[in-house]
């Protein structure tokens, strides 16, 4: 039983492996070609935010002067997903020491973050996805009991039907669920989906609570969504300004971070934004809903009609980084190469976001968010800390290079 655990384990992590860091065959097979010349810079370009995140790792295995868990796996992530094979030895070390480093939070209840984290389940989102794309056998039951820590904070509806399925920062943190923190909770399910089943070792009433997980955890996301509650599928995008049925997405039922920014009638209902509009659409994919449902129609409409690369949609630089990851998620795992937006025109993406990358790199390699806020603050949530804009930045380079990664 050992031995077959063992390599459905290590088939399952190849497998998700392609979440976030490769292409999938036909989208490599339909795929235009990235030029040359920009594939050399994209590659050259992740070597140096590699041997950034190679320079900065602490003594513990962490990163930044907090030491978060979360943010150490997501730099360990990024190593990983950057097939740097000339620092291959340089990063299985610094994986090794971070992986060592997440495992001393592991707590009693399942959860991995510091005793007293205000942010639980984003701690834990994050470190359980570094743990499966890792993909240590002896980390098997680590990762289980997490998974099962992040579906109990799963709203059941005790804060309203709106919210039921959608998770918040954490018991300790603020209560009510929002798209972002179930987001990344949704990415560590999905990529740890093979434990709840009965092949991965699962009871049966494992098996029933993960399926529940996800039915919820799409009941969640049509809160959240600026569409009609229609399954006719003949929903057709409002592209006014405001518009409450824009197929776009916000940040959690009755809140927009557009909305904070700007004033606006009071009758043209909650602004949908970038970020959250991606977080929305590759959600809705890793929970399984086609590509023809409707829902995911409206996202991708509200995507093509605010195509862009150098601003977060709606939320110009705040949040940036965050968006371009999400976007780059969003389209790998939609499958998508070619764009064409409402003008008419049609754009390569990965190339789109590669030029936008290599532009806006430091010359230490890292990158950070050089945006203000409204008031006058630079990088909005924590996008001034290159210790966690770095990886987001590899991710999205990582995922727009495909099958040229590494090349």
């Amino acid at each position: 039983m050992l031995q077959g655990l063992k390599r459905k384990v290590t088939v399952a992590g190849l497998v998700t492996m392609s979440l976030c860091f490769q292409s999938n065959a036909e989208q490599i097979r339909t795929a235009p070609q990235i030029p040359e010349t920009l594939v050399r810079e994209a590659n050259t370009s992740i070597l140096r935010g590699v041997d950034y995140l190679l320079s900065t790792q602490n003594e513990d295995g962490s990163w930044t002067m907090q030491h978060e868990p979360a943010i150490t796996s997501l730099a360990a992530i990024a190593l990983l997903g950057s097939k740097a094979d000339v620092r291959k030895d340089k990063i299985k070390k610094a994986v090794d020491a971070a992986r060592k480093f997440v495992l001393k939070h592991v707590q009693k209840d399942g959860s991995i973050a510091g005793t007293k984290s205000k942010y639980v389940n984003y701690s834990t989102a994050i470190c359980l996805s570094a743990l499966a794309i890792i993909n240590n056998p002896a980390d098997v039951e680590i990762m289980r009991k997490a998974r099962h820590f992040l579906i109990g904070l799963q709203d059941k509806g005790e804060k309203g039907e709106k919210y039921k399925g959608g998770i918040g920062y954490g018991s300790a943190g603020p209560g009510y669920p929002d798209l972002s923190n179930t987001s990344w909770a949704l990415e560590a399910l999905y990529l740890t989906d093979y434990l709840d089943t009965e092949a991965g070792g699962a009871t049966e009433e494992d098996v029933k609570k993960s399926d529940l997980a996800w039915a919820n955890a799409i009941k969640f996301l049509a809160a959240v969504q600026n569409v009609p509650e229609s399954e006719d599928g003949q929903w057709v995008v409002d592209t006014s300004k405001d518009s409450k049925n824009d197929g776009g997405f916000i940040y959690k039922p009755g809140d927009s971070k557009v909305n904070s920014k700007y004033k606006i009638e009071e009758n043209k209902g909650l602004r949908s934004y970038g970020s959250m509009t991606y977080a929305g659409l590759k959600s809705m994919i890793y929970a399984k809903l086609k590509k023809d449902d409707y829902r995911v129609k409206a996202a991708v409409e509200w995507a093509k009609n605010h195509y862009t690369l150098t601003e977060n949609p709606e939320m110009g630089p705040e949040g940036h980084y965050y968006y371009l990851q999400c976007f780059a998620k969003a389209h790998s795992a939609l499958g998508t190469n070619l764009i064409t937006t409402k003008d008419g025109e049609t754009h390569f993406w990965r190339v789109d976001l590669i030029k936008q990358l290599l532009g806006s790199q430091k010359g230490n390699g890292s990158w950070i968010n050089d945006g203000k806020d409204k008031n006058g603050r630079p990088g909005r949530w924590m996008e001034s800390v290159p210790e966690l804009v770095t990886p987001y930045a590899l991710f999205s380079l990582e995922l727009a290079l495909g099958d040229k990664l590494g090349k």
